[in-house]
């Protein structure tokens, strides 16, 4: 990558570059001879950035509330673990204390808004008061019992805790998020600045739908790229600054002394859209074209997707058309969707046509208003279920909704009972087969060693993929740095004592009494079959094709490196993730 690329792309990604996928699905389609033996999944997830596949793999098998599922996650920067559990605990907020579509809300300006409305902040505060008391106290509280954080230090605790005070503000310290984006946007530039709007047309209109990414709409991208805001699902004042997109970056001044300084050091070109906004296979209705164009902008999409995963996380089952998309006519809300049928719009940059001209202004003013429907087919209970009445702006003002927040428990929905989240220490995937191989290989209840946590899914983001390169070269350093060595053969006594030792102190370290160090290779934290799936720099404008195709050469040399191999042919310039395949070798 050129150095304008990696500056524009910042030193932390908040989100991911590519669409969300149900990493479930994706092991059945590439791995079917193996996939549905295991009840119980264990994912690793390096550089996954959000909770984009967490919320998608989670919401697609919703009914499958006897699988146990378990992520653990490695990320290169605590700020990202902060938003990955804000993330989580808002879409698992229960409907008596946040509705539906005041949750879609918050989720989508938290996750892709440099600014957000007065309301959205003062829920940023209370969500960071529990994550505090979750980071701080070593006994796990219940309701959040979903975070595991016992793999942590405690200087890494006491980060995240730092993270989240300042989330709330109150220390003094000042984020203007609107100076801080168009500081990195006049240094990105530079003397193009002035010819903003072409240059934003070009990135979008021939980069990213060329590379069918077609739903993002030249207008909201441009929007975005010049003021950071990617989701305004309303008519409100977005005028408080994000602070959970906040991180520090040490510089040097004209002394030569190095400081922290915190601003926006994240994404200025890609977009937020990528995550929830280009795949519209989960609700078809979304692909309409008029007149050559999609009716329905990135932004719309992502507010109807995450609603849909959001509501099926809820209610266990595949979510109705006319909760998914409650701005589309009650007579095009089945499943057998007429595209004849008149439609209201949610982003003033969908395209769809009302009788000649644009009108999105119904559905703006009833943002407010009850979703009320009369299908003689709905139960009762559904009825009740596709009702949402979002606060009113007003009453946030007033302070109601804060005092509703405070007084009213945090208690996450039934599915939480199925998977947990795991946060390995930051950087610590070149050490897992080593330092850390006791967490996924033994189990000392009973005193009885067992194998019971590998992996069966590796997901690697495209910023840590490099990765893959130094494991492959430490691994083989080891290996030749082992001829040189003698073994190591201690006595049946003393790998006794060292054992009970550790035992004793319930140690991370790993247990490699009576086993040489070069034997111990990433794939023995693999199930016999494992799905590797790494993420793709397709949607990086920025990025040429030929640059593509190396990537993408390079990561099939280093999966190949590691023991896996592709499950099908790599094209480079269609292809959002990478995907290879890992079988054991019987003896």
């Amino acid at each position: 990558m050129t150095v304008n690329t990696i500056d524009s792309l910042g030193n932390i990604t908040w989100w991911g570059f590519t669409p969300a996928l149900n990493l479930i699905e994706c092991l059945k389609k590439y791995c079917p001879s193996e996939a549905d033996i295991f009840d119980d999944i264990n994912i690793l997830c390096v550089g996954m950035t959000d909770s984009r596949h967490i919320l998608r793999t989670l919401s697609s098998n919703a009914t499958e509330t006897d699988k146990f599922k378990t992520f653990y996650v490695v990320e290169a920067f605590h700020e990202t673990y902060a938003r990955m559990m804000l993330q989580l605990y808002t879409a698992l907020e229960c409907s008596t204390r946040v509705n539906l579509q005041d949750k879609t809300e918050f989720y989508l300006e938290i996750f892709g808004n440099i600014m957000i409305r007065d309301v959205t902040y003062k829920y940023l505060i209370n969500a960071a008061n529990d994550l505090i008391r979750l980071v701080t106290d070593l006994g796990c509280l219940i309701p959040l019992k979903i975070f595991n954080l016992t793999y942590l230090k405690f200087k890494e605790r006491d980060m995240l805790e730092s993270i989240l005070k300042f989330w709330r503000g109150n220390d003094g310290t000042k984020f203007d998020a609107g100076k801080c984006w168009d500081y990195r946007l006049r240094k990105h530039l530079g003397t193009r600045y002035d010819a903003i709007p072409n240059i934003f047309d070009w990135d979008c209109s021939i980069t990213l739908h060329d590379r069918k990414a077609t739903t993002v709409n030249a207008k909201e991208y441009a929007y975005w790229r010049q003021h950071g805001m990617a989701f305004e699902l309303r008519e409100a004042n977005y005028n408080v600054s994000n602070r959970s997109l906040a991180s520090g970056r040490i510089f040097k001044n004209s002394a030569g002394d190095k400081g922290i300084y915190w601003g926006y050091w994240g994404d200025i070109i890609c977009s937020p859209f990528l995550a929830f906004g280009i795949d519209t296979s989960e609700c078809c209705a979304l692909s309409r074209l008029v007149n050559g164009k999609h009716a329905y902008a990135a932004s719309t999409i992502s507010e109807v997707n995450v609603r849909r995963m959001l509501w099926q996380l809820e209610n266990h089952k595949e979510c109705p058309l006319h909760i998914a998309i409650p701005f589309l006519d009650s007579s095009t809300t089945s499943n057998d969707f007429d595209i004849s049928g008149k439609t209201h719009v949610s982003s003033q940059y969908d395209s769809v046509v009302n009788n000649g001209t644009h009108n999105n202004e119904d559905y703006l003013n009833n943002k407010n208003d009850n979703y009320m429907y009369t299908d003689t087919e709905e139960s009762k209970e559904e009825k009740a279920l596709i009702v949402t009445k979002p606060y009113n702006e007003s009453t946030h003002c007033n302070g109601d909704y804060t005092k509703h927040l405070d007084s009213t428990e945090y208690v996450p929905l039934d599915i939480a009972n199925t998977f947990e989240v795991n946060f390995l220490p930051c950087d610590s995937f070149l050490d897992l087969p080593t330092r850390y191989r006791s967490i996924f290989l033994k189990n000392y209840d009973n005193n009885i060693g067992s194998v019971n946590k590998r992996f069966r899914i590796i997901y690697i983001g495209n910023s840590l993929v490099h990765l893959l390169s130094d494991l492959h070269s430490k691994q083989k350093k080891m290996n030749n740095e082992s001829l040189f060595k003698p073994p190591f053969n201690p006595n049946q006594k003393e790998c006794d004592e060292k054992l009970e030792h550790k035992k004793a102190e319930h140690s991370l370290e790993n247990d490699l009494f009576g086993m040489n160090i070069s034997d111990i290779s990433f794939t023995d934290l693999l199930e016999d079959e494992a799905l590797l799936i790494i993420e793709s720099i397709l949607y990086i404008v920025t990025i040429r094709s030929e640059q593509i195709k190396t990537y993408c050469e390079n990561v099939r040399q280093m999966a190949h490196n590691l023991g896996f191999e592709p499950v099908k042919e790599i094209n480079p310039l269609e292809d959002h993730h990478l995907y290879f395949r890992f079988k054991r070798k019987s003896d």
